[in-house]
């Protein structure tokens, strides 16, 4: 029994020097779901290394300690998001050209407000949507990111296996640079730009300089030319920086994101007349990402580049900073009292099309028809069925509209209507205000062609009754949705939307209508049925920035006397 005591008061001393803070303390071990706050520590990046692959591109991001990720997921499907929110960048660039389908380039940024620099993102933009897979390496110091493409490249020797490579399997990077009587040949096949851009300097005498950002293997084969145009000629097959001070050519990257490449690059401000900035800037190629900044305020885009790129950017900026066409919507909304009449009186035939075609009114469908131009004694008939009251124009807007805006138009009054809804299980009633009159909302997009394709929303609301307990109105509605191609010009009929009105009108003589029994002599009631539908006529037409204005007979000028 002793010897159990001896062993028990040895355990329990064990226990607290442990729970003191011995080897197994609570600040030595930190689990990895982060349910015990560690200290603040951070890690470097000090490569990101792009490898192509038969099927696809991989990137490997090495540190120089434990790197924690996390994948953050965006609007965009081309692009893959990574953030090391532990991590700085000590590669000394935030720009990667890989231009190696499916990848485009990488991006790596410190987020505004890190404090002492510490969290970094990663984009791979591509340049289609891809696959990818995300894994750490073995000893958690890296990250494996997999971008599968829908190509595959085939080896031309994958067939030939071998315990070793031979001199054979290695590419040719032969370098051969001659000068003679002022001119300069060079053929070089992968050389590094470094030895290539020293070794020409060598065998004509100029200065030359490459930035140790650089990092390029160059294939060239220039013939019988000067120095300095071969020079140039490699910068710009290479989309490298070329600036010159005095007799010294420097080359550096074309992304000013250091100072030696910041000193050779050119800032303009590109101001956008037709086009938001931020779209302009989306449909400049992927590999420009990082050239190009949006002011929102200026609507400009601001581009920060090499002096002999700065031109041409501008010029596909302006390429596509086109004028959106404008598109005349004229519409007329008609109410029809008789379907007959109305048959009878706007057989609007056509040789190009048909005539007029609604749905059946019995139940309530509606049809659309295009019928081409409208012949010129449309209006003739419409005012004749007018003055004798079986048509109602109820509007007769005139709206011009950017290509593929929405152009909406309301004419009406607003009413309130009495509604119920239910709160923590008790009715409640709440009086909410209503349009009622004619909607109509038309989108039209054309590409160029000579067509127009719209979609139309009319809509009309008027009212049937009153309630005999609220006072308040009830409304009718009808409304339809349509889309439909036809050309520059032609008119667009949208019929069938009937309804069915029952109307009880009731006359009294005052005072004497309110006497009880006797008052019956001088009331009197009748009952009405009122059919009407609705037919829209939309015609869109193509303009050049110019909307024809029609002038009515009460906005006409005087004539001169």
């Amino acid at each position: 029994m002793k010897i159990i005591s001896a062993l028990t008061a040895l355990v329990c001393l064990a226990l607290l020097s442990c729970s003191a803070g011995g080897a197994w303390g609570q600040e030595d071990f930190v689990p990895s779901d982060g349910s015990v706050k560690a200290p603040l520590s951070y890690t470097t990046v000090n490569s990101v290394k792009v490898t192509p692959l038969s099927n696809g591109v991989q990137i490997t991001i090495a540190a120089d300690g434990i790197l924690d990720y996390r994948r953050n997921y965006g609007e965009s499907q081309k692009a893959i998001m990574l953030s090391f929110p532990a991590a700085r960048n000590g590669t000394g660039k935030n720009f990667f050209n890989v231009n190696r389908y499916p990848v485009s380039h990488i991006a790596l940024t410190t987020p505004q407000g890190a404090a002492n620099g510490i969290g970094l993102n990663l984009t791979i933009n591509n340049f289609t949507e891809a696959n990818s897979r995300i894994s750490a390496t073995p000893d958690r110091q890296g990250v494996l990111i997999t971008v599968l493409s829908d190509r595959t490249i085939e080896g031309k020797r994958a067939a030939e296996a071998g315990a070793a490579a031979t001199l054979s399997d290695k590419p040719d990077t032969s370098t051969e640079v001659t000068f003679k009587d002022g001119r300069l040949s060079v053929r070089a096949v992968k050389a590094d730009i470094h030895a290539l851009v020293g070794l020409i300097a060598e065998k004509t005498g100029i200065t030359g300089a490459v930035d140790d950002a650089v990092d390029r293997k160059v294939t060239v084969n220039l013939r019988n030319i000067a120095p300095e145009i071969a020079v140039q000629s490699i910068a710009t097959a290479n989309g490298l920086a070329l600036s010159r001070v005095g007799s010294l050519f420097v080359l550096s990257e074309g992304v000013p994101n250091d100072l030696a490449t910041y000193r050779v690059s050119g800032t303009q401000s590109y101001r956008m007349q037709n086009l938001k900035a931020d779209t302009a800037s989306g449909l400049l190629p992927n590999f420009l990402y990082s050239y190009v900044k949006v002011n929102p305020e200026q609507n400009a885009v601001v581009v920060s580049a090499p002096s002999q790129m700065l031109a041409k950017i501008g010029q596909d900026l302006n390429k596509v900073d086109l004028p959106s066409p404008q598109i005349l919507i004229e519409a007329i909304i008609v109410e029809f009292t008789d379907n007959a009449d109305r048959d009878l009186g706007l057989l609007l035939k056509n040789v190009r099309s048909t005539s007029v075609s609604t749905a059946n009114t019995n139940t309530g469908s509606f049809s659309y028809d295009t019928v081409g131009v409208l012949p010129q004694s449309f209006n003739l008939t419409l005012n004749a069925l007018e003055k004798t009251g079986k048509a109602r124009v109820r509007a007769r807007p005139q709206m011009a509209v950017v290509n593929g805006k929405s152009a909406n138009i309301f004419i009406g009054a607003q009413r309130f209507i009495q509604t119920q809804y239910n709160s923590f299980g008790q009715t409640q009633v709440r009086i909410q205000p209503v349009d009622v009159g004619v909607k109509l909302a038309v989108t039209p997009l054309t590409g160029g062609n000579g067509e127009v394709t719209t979609t139309i929303a009319p809509e009309v609301s008027n009212i049937t009754e009153q309630d005999p307990l609220t006072g308040l109105p009830v409304l009718s509605t009808r409304n339809a949705n349509t889309t439909v191609r036809v050309r520059d010009g032609e008119t667009i009929v949208i019929g069938g939307l009937t309804l069915d009105q029952a109307q009880v009108i009731n006359r009294k003589v005052p005072l004497l209508g309110d006497i009880p029994i006797l008052g019956t002599l001088f009331r009197s009631q009748s009952k009405s049925n009122v059919k009407t539908e609705l037919v829209v006529f939309v015609t869109p037409r193509i303009t050049n920035g110019v909307v024809p204005v029609k002038l009515t007979e009460e906005a006409a000028p005087p004539k001169k006397q």
